[in-house]
């Protein structure tokens, strides 16, 4: 064998040892959406199909969710790596579970987009007229472990109410047939579903909790404890992408329709627009998000909603805000504004 040769086939061993060491090197992140995939998460799925995990070192798969408890519950058990829960979910397992506890590291939802929806022809106008009603709701779904602190601030006795536990696929479905009277959801969410069955906005009532009094912040993203200290970077490049989707989004809102539907390819996408438009009026594209961009929180604000949800659900215990949110993951206050 020539020297000539010799060298050849030692540039091509080389060459596939680092390749092989380049492809070991993308650290895999498994990651849970909060529910069905859709518009909404056009952050995570445009960082995802853009490539910007990619070029952060990461290996993402995003999967469908099943309610917030529930991805509060998988991140706990390190089934998931990271997720999207509720963050007021979270503090309710943290109080619960101090040797689980996990803090969340982004603020996705700057306001809550939690609401009750019911038909106007229900008769409900307020709040208190829930009293003796069915309500509808999958069991692990956030804004329904939100009920009881809405239900305290409004009036509503749950005692007298008939809690009905519904498939996430059926919530709709069963408020259209009304074999309930009320749902609880996301409003861009169940706005747009009842739409999609052929009810026009004018039969849709709702009641935002934002509106009564609870300025709480909603979905937010999370790591489990142990990704988290085993792959602090990771995250922080996770982070990174994400909010390079977030902004992409915000500068044009079909990438996101579009990246949804590449995902879903049954989804429909003037349904999707019109849910982001929605979800980008009430809870993404805030005041306080383009004054202050992406991600963090108000210290005081969360102070303040801890106290109340600890009161509400009668908490073992307040957690402290660090058990509950975290900005050491976040990018730069510069990397997080809207351009």
């Amino acid at each position: 064998m020539t020297l000539r040769r010799i060298a050849a086939i030692g540039m091509l061993l080389a060459t596939t040892v680092m390749g092989t060491q380049a492809a070991s090197a993308q650290t895999k992140v498994r990651f849970t959406l909060d529910w069905i995939p859709g518009a909404t998460h056009g952050a995570f799925l445009i960082a995802l199909q853009k490539g910007y995990y990619k070029a952060e070192g990461l290996d993402v798969t995003i999967d469908r969710g099943k309610g917030s408890a529930e991805v509060v519950r998988q991140l706990a058990s390190n089934v998931y790596d990271m997720g999207f829960p509720d963050i007021n979910v979270v503090m309710d397992f943290n109080s619960k579970n101090p040797d689980q506890a996990f803090p969340v590291l982004m603020s996705g939802y700057e306001e809550a987009p939690a609401a009750i929806i019911m038909l106007k022809s229900s008769g409900i106008t307020e709040p208190k007229q829930l009293n003796g009603k069915r309500l509808g709701s999958a069991p692990h779904d956030s804004t329904f472990k939100l009920f009881p602190i809405f239900a305290k601030q409004t009036g509503v006795d749950i005692a007298s109410m008939q809690i009905q536990n519904i498939d996430p696929g059926l919530r709709e479905v069963l408020l259209v047939q009304k074999k309930v009277d009320a749902i609880p959801g996301q409003i861009f969410n169940s706005l747009l579903e009842l739409k999609a069955k052929g009810v026009p906005a004018s039969d849709i009532n709702y009641f935002m909790y934002k509106d009564y009094g609870l300025e709480l912040y909603g979905n937010s993203v999370a790591a489990s404890r142990q990704f988290l200290k085993e792959h602090p970077d990771a995250v922080k490049g996770f982070i990174r992408a994400t909010i390079k989707g977030l902004k992409d989004m915000a500068r044009d809102p079909e990438l996101a329709v579009k990246a949804a539907v590449a995902y879903e390819p049954l989804l429909n996408p003037d349904i999707e627009r019109e849910r982001l438009r929605v979800a980008l009026d009430c809870c993404i594209l805030t005041e306080t998000v383009r004054k202050k961009g992406f991600g963090d929180v108000d210290q005081d604000r969360l102070r303040n909603i801890i106290a109340l949800i600890a009161e509400a659900y009668k908490l073992p215990r307040k957690p402290a805000l660090e058990e509950v949110f975290t900005p050491a993951y976040l990018p730069p206050v510069k990397d997080r504004m809207i351009d």
